[in-house]
């Protein structure tokens, strides 16, 4: 079961700027015996592993953004929004996120997770799909599998070819950018989602939430039951959720041992 800890071990003191892409009220899932905003699990990841987090949130504040030269890599958390076409017309916030990507990219190491991975996927060129028929919503451990370069990525290492990450979305980036490389698919071929990519050599970004908890999951499927339940078999993805050991979290242990060797 996820506890928040990781395989530790690294030296501390190096510095990671989080993204916060959801404001603080808009929703909180249990955990240690508080209530805690989806933004402070990768706050929690980040200290597990040795490296001293930043916080920043430019949904809350437009300027909020870190300054170059004070950290040694980037994690852009999840949301509740989108990142289509509409939804970086009506937030300005979202549109400064994406050229700030694109500012950073290849100075400093990316991490985006869930929506910032979508946020990555928009700055390269490709776009962000709500799901349609036959894939409602995402969400549980579900499997997926890596291609050829993914098993030769360092984001990778010592993972197995297919393994369960933690997920829950409601929509995708369909296809890599042109200037990307994909590195995780789904098993169920139904499934048009991208669920890693790679561009260039340090920019990363995961479908899904090597930062959560399995119990925040679950809180969230059976928050939204009612309105899910007719299109998601949520007593399979609340099914899914049994503690174990989780392959998804090596991701951020490889995304921390590639920032600290650089």
């Amino acid at each position: 079961m996820y506890r928040g800890d990781f395989t530790g071990g690294r030296p501390a003191g190096r510095k990671v700027a989080i993204i916060g892409c959801e404001a603080k009220a808009q929703f909180c899932m249990k955990f240690r015996g508080k209530r805690r905003p989806n933004r402070e699990f990768v706050a929690l990841a980040v200290k597990s592993l040795g490296l001293e987090p930043l916080m920043h949130t430019p949904v809350e504040n437009i300027d909020d953004f870190p300054k170059t030269g004070g950290f040694g890599g980037i994690i852009m958390g999840g949301s509740s929004l989108y990142v289509r076409n509409q939804d970086i017309a009506e937030n300005d916030w979202l549109k400064k996120l994406i050229d700030f990507v694109r500012e950073l990219h290849g100075k400093v190491p990316i991490l985006g997770l869930c929506f910032g991975h979508q946020v990555i996927g928009r700055a390269f060129g490709s776009q962000a799909k709500i799901y349609g028929p036959g894939i409602f919503y995402e969400a549980g451990f579900v499997p997926v599998m890596l291609t050829p370069e993914g098993k030769r990525d360092v984001l990778f290492r010592g993972m197995p070819e297919r393994f369960s990450a933690l997920f829950s979305h409601y929509s995708c980036i369909p296809w890599v950018p042109e200037v990307g490389i994909a590195l995780a698919l789904p098993v169920n071929q139904a499934n048009p989602s991208i669920q890693a990519m790679r561009v260039g050599e340090s920019t990363w970004g995961v479908q899904f939430h090597p930062e959560y908890p399995e119990s925040g999951i679950k809180e969230i499927v059976l928050k939204d039951r009612a309105a899910i339940e007719e299109h998601v078999d949520v007593e399979a993805v609340l099914r899914s959720l049994k503690p174990g050991k989780r392959e998804d979290v090596r991701t951020l242990e490889n995304f921390a041992d590639f920032v600290l060797s650089t």
